[in-house]
């Protein structure tokens, strides 16, 4: 759904980008036997996800 809000220009593109980081840096917490996510990555993933609920609920 967030790709149609990102193609009629409703919702930065940044949003995509960043919500795609968060999907492969899942993978890496629920796979990643040998990799883990340090806790830099783990904060950054935070506000990632906070900025883009908060630009979300502007929408809805």
């Amino acid at each position: 759904m967030h790709k149609e809000f990102i193609k009629t220009g409703r919702l930065d593109k940044r949003y995509g980008k960043d919500l795609n980081w968060l999907f492969e840096l899942r993978g890496v917490g629920d796979y990643g036997a040998m990799i883990h996510v340090s806790q830099h990555d783990a904060e950054k993933a935070i506000k990632v996800a906070e900025e883009f609920l908060a630009a979300i609920k502007k929408l809805i």
